[in-house]
């Protein structure tokens, strides 16, 4: 497993974490997601083998939310 730290902004409330978590979390490999708006940061714990951070970051600003 891999864990990625992304600086994620757009997120202005619970409802928005919930909408990253659920794009993240959509993607095969993908084991465990947390969002917080209030610091502006995703976290995943990911398989390398199955998904990559570029990945991640397009499932992110699908979402409409910038990734730094």
């Amino acid at each position: 497993m891999a864990t990625i730290q992304l600086q994620v902004t757009g997120m202005k409330c619970s409802g928005c974490e919930n909408t990253v978590i659920k794009a993240v979390t959509a993607l095969a490999g993908v084991t465990s997601v947390t969002a917080s708006h209030k610091e502006n940061r995703v976290d995943v714990e990911y398989d390398p083998a199955r998904t990559d951070p570029e990945a991640i970051r397009q499932a992110i600003a699908g979402q409409g939310y910038t990734v730094a």
